[in-house]
């Protein structure tokens, strides 16, 4: 399964939103790593045809997916990153609801809306309104919607948002067990979410596609660059204001640093090895979420 992505681009009066993106995918997870603003979601829209590009193409397995209608839709999963709930709907009945639309016949959504339920953790709570449910718990249901069909093209738009930890790594392990038939696009901006499974990581800003390639070659392009070192309160501020600071760790002995740049920043600053976390600072130029 090929997935082809032809220098698409897509424009809202005058503001452009993406610019001649241009990618080819098949099975496996691919992570689409931005700050927000990046323009993740509007591409994410376009390949679950619901924006139609302004230039460009998208095509499966050479046929463009705005002229397959309904055959592309039954083959993808989409989890938009705001997601709609009926708070007086059940989890069963909301993803039975979603089942039909999706053309599973009654005897086939019993079944799987079992399934989608016990791979995202909610069979307990399968009969709690969904109005009372938290934040993480919605965003489950979510993914459950999105798996209902079995899709081979599997679309998620920040998809561990609001999740714990806990319900993170369960996420993540999820779609590494899931992708080996399937094409699947998680796009993020917490790094850790992707550090383990991405096949590749394809980088955006502004628009527009500024780096693919695997996590190792990604680790290696900063290497050198990442750098760790203590420092007094006012040197800490000056290098706040010229440098990409990122970890910043108070303890007896000082304040300890971890600082992305191109040259060493400080006399007694000594080079480490670079985490996912130290390439997104080095690409996006702003601090990664979590940093303390």
């Amino acid at each position: 399964m090929r997935l082809t992505i032809e220098n698409i681009s897509k424009e809202f009066k005058d503001k452009k939103a993406v610019t001649r993106f241009s990618a080819e995918l098949t099975e496996g997870v691919y992570a689409l790593l931005g700050p927000n603003g990046a323009g993740k979601t509007t591409l994410m829209r376009m390949l679950a045809d619901i924006l139609k590009p302004s230039s460009g193409r998208i095509l499966l397995n050479g046929k463009d997916i705005s002229l397959m209608g309904d055959n592309y839709r039954d083959i993808l999963g989409y989890l938009p990153q705001e997601f709609g709930l009926y708070k007086n709907f059940t989890a069963v009945r909301f993803l039975s609801y979603f089942a039909s639309l999706k053309g599973l016949d009654k005897k086939e959504a019993v079944a799987r809306v079992e399934e989608v339920l016990e791979l995202v953790n909610l069979q307990k709570e399968r009969k709690r309104k969904l109005g009372t449910y938290s934040g993480g718990m919605k965003r489950r249901l979510g993914i459950a919607q999105a798996l209902l069909n079995d899709p081979k093209i599997l679309i998620v738009d920040e998809p561990t948002a609001g999740l714990d930890p806990q319900e993170r790594v369960r996420f993540r392990n999820l779609l590494s067990e899931i992708a080996g038939d399937r094409i699947v696009l998680l796009s993020t901006h917490i790094v850790s979410d992707i550090e383990y499974i991405a096949k590749e990581v394809l980088l955006m800003r502004q628009g527009e596609l500024i780096q693919r390639s695997k996590i190792e070659r990604l680790l290696e392009s900063v290497k050198g660059k990442v750098w760790k070192g203590r420092v007094g309160q006012e040197e800490l501020s000056k290098l706040q204001r010229s440098h990409k600071v990122g970890n910043i760790q108070r303890g007896e002995k000082g304040i300890e640093v971890r600082i992305v740049s191109d040259e060493k920043p400080m006399t007694n600053a000594v080079a480490v090895s670079p985490t996912l976390e130290d390439v997104y600072l080095y690409f996006f130029e702003r601090e990664v979420e979590g940093v303390v």
